[in-house]
């Protein structure tokens, strides 16, 4: 009686599927980013409490680059994550959490960006309701990716 045993990727394969997804949120953030520079003030809220109250200011052009940096470490972090668990199928939770932290994150920057726009002297505010669908947005993604991902094992 033979196992079939689930096929093995390399390493360089499955690190690249663990990126690929905070690369695919970074240039989704960096095309709103575009889109709304037009209508940004010197400095955009960066930071809001939980009530949705701005409370951290940066330029457009620093506030970008601290999100690239977000999304550097979170891959980064997904990487080491995956060099440290053994398994067939490791690589493939890692992904599915990788997708998740992506859109999540991705969404996020996003409306934080719209928020800072067009604001014609009011303070930014971004409804607390944002926190929660960005959660449930980056569990759909990350469903998705596991199940998609279960499916080609």
């Amino acid at each position: 009686m033979t196992t079939r045993e689930a096929p093995r990727t390399g390493l360089g394969r499955r690190a690249a599927s663990t990126v690929t997804p905070y690369a695919v949120g970074a240039a989704a953030t960096g095309g709103a980013f575009l889109l709304f520079k037009g209508s940004f003030a010197d400095e955009i809220a960066t930071h809001f409490t939980l009530d949705g109250t701005a409370d951290g200011f940066h330029s457009p052009g620093a506030a970008f680059g601290l999100y690239l940096l977000i999304f550097g470490i979170e891959a980064a972090g997904s990487v080491a994550a995956l060099l440290s668990i053994r398994g067939p199928r490791a690589g493939g939770s890692v992904a599915a959490f990788s997708w998740g932290l992506s859109v999540a994150t991705a969404y996020l920057f996003v409306v934080v960006m719209q928020a800072s726009t067009d604001l014609q002297g009011g303070a930014a505010k971004l409804p607390p309701y944002q926190l929660a669908i960005a959660v449930v947005a980056g569990l759909a993604a990350g469903g998705a990716a596991w199940l998609t991902g279960r499916r080609r094992a």
